[in-house]
């Protein structure tokens, strides 16, 4: 389960921030993560409440996930799609030819503190 590596990371980002922001709490975190990243949201809510609590200031603080679908591009017709859902083929022309364009986000998109 590399989620719980992926937690400590960001309670480390978070705090670094902290720091350098001169914040003594933070309430809540606001990680974007894409689907293509292979990270289950279910598993970064079960180890979040352990990676915060080593830490001083982050107890009590909130995770909250903006979970973004994978979409390619159609390398046959150009046509933008999901690909889960289509299993990896086009739904415009059936090619299973396509260029991830969304699904690899994995960054912090909002802190709040004080």
């Amino acid at each position: 389960m590399h989620e719980l590596a992926y937690a400590v990371e960001l309670v480390d980002t978070v705090e670094a921030f902290m720091k350098e922001n001169h914040l003594s709490e933070v309430s809540s975190v606001t990680l974007q993560v894409g689907e293509a990243t292979g990270i289950v949201p279910r598993y970064m809510f079960d180890c979040w409440p352990a990676a915060v609590d080593e830490s001083e200031h982050l107890k009590g603080c909130k995770l909250v996930i903006d979970y973004r679908p994978a979409k390619g591009v159609c390398r046959n017709c150009n046509s933008e799609f999901v690909i889960v859902p289509n299993h990896g083929k086009c739904p415009k022309c059936g090619s299973e030819e396509y260029d991830i364009n969304t699904g690899y986000e994995f960054e912090i998109t909002e802190i709040r503190g004080r």
